[in-house]
């Protein structure tokens, strides 16, 4: 299961900010040409499912981050 947690933080008094998550099933055409390009299903499936988990956060310390991506992999690796 995914959770999407909207933080957003401005520092400008003149500027609306907004956040959205979307979550859906991959479609199958994607998967299907990263398999034209040689990657297994779930070689692929895990290449989409980092590129919406894989996000830089800006203030975070190297090694938080580092952790992040570390989850991240193993979450994907679970696929």
């Amino acid at each position: 299961m995914i959770h999407a947690i909207p933080e957003l933080i401005g520092n400008r008094k003149d500027v609306d900010l907004s956040h959205e998550a979307a979550v859906g099933k991959i479609a199958e055409k994607e998967i299907i040409y990263l398999m034209s390009r040689g990657l297994s299903r779930d070689e692929a499936t895990s290449v989409i499912v980092r590129g919406f988990l894989d996000v830089s956060i800006m203030g975070l310390s190297e090694e938080l981050n580092n952790e992040i991506k570390s989850l991240v992999n193993k979450m994907a690796e679970g696929l």
